[in-house]
């Protein structure tokens, strides 16, 4: 897999930044800057691009965790290419670029390979402070990390092998007591050489000279030092108004656009929508308008087209009484509805009940369960009694 493209969308320092590390044959890229650059902030981006923003990640300074983007091309072995945007969250937070649905995981993990966030974080993904730790467990002789870091760096599988057969073989070139070993002979003519050189060394006046001259020489080397230190301070200033020039060019132009626009009326934000609602709302009423002048024009038609009645208008009080009786038959037939239902729970009921007194009796012939007025009687006697 090759990286191509790094972009900071919306992470830690950085808002749309986009790194090329397309370039080169290789694909071999230095990334420098001054300290608080973001050097280590995009590190990180690339190891969370690959495997997901962390979910208390400390990066959020600057954007929200919900609005937290990182976004990549990647390159697999076989050609193909995979870019895709990175969202904060636990699920679907690979998206793609151009439409903005979310992507499946497998497909990114064709490309990493079985490389898993761990062995990314220890073989690629190296700071500076891991980089001290694990010199240190080497030099040490021991440590995972050590060995796994000088592993990755040599191609070296097993770390403690080489450094026995390197303590091996320096035993074969050196020991303090002996005398024919290849290192011995060389510290013997190193001694020779020494005595030589002290022998041939320059007078104690001449000597200072040279030592003055080298402390002019550093001298001027931290002169020089801090003039380049000052140059390059300039130089980076001189780069952010060049780069800002354009900008303030855009807003020298906008503010002399929103001077024209200076006595325009303020809308509300929902403006739009209020606008739209009452634009639909103008053509339900203009056509409910249309309607009623279209009923109001056949309304006249019709009252021009009735012929009136005397006999009609000599029963007008007949016909209000009818009009009045017409509210309770009306009203008659609503409730006749209402004692249907009513009657037919009510004879549902009783169907229950009789069945639960006598099942080889119908509805109908419920009557003959009725006691006569001498059973009646006989009973309140024998309950007395």
């Amino acid at each position: 897999m090759k990286i191509l493209q790094l972009n900071l969308l919306a992470f830690g320092p950085f808002t749309d930044t986009h790194i090329d590390l397309n370039k080169g044959e290789e694909g071999f890229h230095i990334i420098y800057g001054p300290n608080e650059a973001g050097k280590s902030s995009a590190l990180r981006a690339l190891q969370q691009m690959l495997y997901g923003i962390h979910t208390r990640s400390s990066d959020n300074f600057l954007h929200h965790h919900s609005k937290m983007r990182i976004g990549g091309v990647l390159r697999h072995s076989d050609g193909s290419e995979l870019e895709f945007i990175r969202r904060k969250g636990r699920v679907n937070t690979i998206l793609a670029v151009d439409t903005g649905k979310v992507l499946e995981e497998s497909l990114l993990e064709t490309f990493l390979g079985g490389v898993d966030a761990d062995t990314f974080t220890t073989m690629f993904g190296i700071d500076h402070s891991k980089l001290v730790k694990g010199g240190e467990k080497i030099l040490e002789g021991g440590g995972n990390i050590g060995q796994a870091l000088f592993a990755a760096g040599s191609g070296i599988t097993d770390l403690r092998k080489v450094q026995n057969d390197l303590r091996g073989k320096a035993e074969e070139l050196f020991s303090p007591t002996a005398k024919k070993k290849r290192i011995n002979e060389a510290l013997s003519e190193l001694k020779q050489k020494k005595k030589e050189i002290r022998e041939a060394q320059l007078p104690a006046q001449e000597w200072q000279r040279h030592e003055q001259e080298l402390r002019n020489a550093e001298k001027r080397i931290g002169e020089v030092t801090v003039e380049l230190e000052g140059k390059r301070a300039e130089h980076n200033r001189l780069g952010r108004i060049e780069e800002a020039l354009p900008l303030i060019g855009k807003r020298n132009g906008l503010l002399e656009e929103y001077k024209s626009y200076a006595d325009a009326v303020l809308l509300p934000e929902n403006f739009g929508e209020r606008r739209g609602d009452f634009v639909t709302k103008l053509r339900i009423a203009e056509n409910e308008r249309d309607q009623a002048i279209k009923a109001i024009e056949e309304n006249k038609k019709s009252m021009e087209s009735i012929e009136i009645s005397e006999a009609v208008l000599e029963s007008a009080d007949v016909i209000d009484e009818l009009y009045r009786e017409l509210g309770s038959h009306q009203k008659a037939a609503r409730d006749r509805i209402q004692l249907q239902t009513e009657r037919g729970i009510l004879w549902s009921d009783a169907k229950e009940v009789l069945s639960g007194l006598r099942d080889d009796l119908t509805l109908d012939e419920a009557e003959k369960l009725r006691l006569k007025k001498t059973e009646i009687v006989e009973i309140r006697e024998l309950s007395t009694r």
